[in-house]
Formats: C-alpha cells, sequence, structure tokens
C-alpha cells in the first residue's frame, strides 16, 4: 500500500509540473503556452504531459479500475481538447466567434487550475482501496 500512496504522490509533483508550464491568467494565455512548444514538436507536447503515461500504468497496475480508467480519460481528453484548439486558433487560424473569444478571454481562476492535483490523486486513492 505504501507503494501507492508514492506513485500518488509522484502523480501529484507531475500534475503540479504540468499545471507550472501551462498556467497563464487566461485559457488563450494557456493555449499559446501549448503551442509555443507544438511549434517545436507535437511530441515534446505530449512528453510535457507525464502523468498521462503514469495514469496508463497505474490503470494496468489497478486490475483496469473504473477510477484509474477515469482519470486516463480525463487526461486523454484534456489533452485532446487542447491541442484541438490548438489546431483550430493557431494552425488553421480560423476566425473566432465573439462567444468563444469572451470565454478564452475570461480570467482563470487560481483553484480552477489546481483542481486537478486534487481530484485525480482522489481519484486514484480510490481506484486503490478496493
Amino acid at each position: 500500500m505504501e507503494n501507492i500512496f508514492l506513485f500518488i504522490f509522484l502523480f501529484v509533483i507531475l500534475e503540479v509540473f504540468e499545471l507550472w508550464w501551462q498556467k497563464a491568467p487566461t485559457l488563450y494565455e494557456i493555449l499559446e503556452n501549448i503551442y509555443r512548444y507544438y511549434q517545436k514538436s507535437i511530441f515534446l507536447v505530449f512528453l510535457l504531459h507525464p502523468t498521462i503515461y503514469l495514469s496508463i500504468y497505474l490503470m494496468m497496475m489497478s486490475g483496469y479500475n473504473i477510477w484509474t480508467q477515469i482519470v486516463f480519460g480525463l487526461k486523454l481528453s484534456d489533452i485532446a481538447l487542447k491541442l484541438m484548439f490548438v489546431k483550430k486558433f493557431f494552425l488553421d487560424q480560423e476566425q473566432i466567434d465573439i462567444q468563444t473569444k469572451m470565454m478564452l478571454s475570461m480570467k482563470v481562476e487560481n483553484w480552477m487550475l489546481y483542481m486537478g492535483v486534487v481530484f485525480y490523486p482522489l481519484c486514484l486513492y480510490m481506484g486503490f482501496i478496493n
């Protein structure tokens, strides 16, 4: 059981790392941070999301428990959504409608950024206490 706590602690550390390099006051600036690395290589963007790989390992280690599958699914959809936004706004340079512009320019509160640091480890813990 102590290995599980070590893995959960590692997950928290890696989640804070992801938060650190993406952190910005608005969602648009978060996408700009991602695009800066995307310009170098899309593989670099995937390497800068180490929790996706750890979540795959923990999912297999837990015997594909539903809680670890939820963590993996949320992490995967988070990365996919951000990359779709990067493609749409920076690569295709599509015109942004006014509602989307307003959404992207809204201030992102710190508590919103740190929700993953709390939520994901809780789900992982739930996955291993069964």
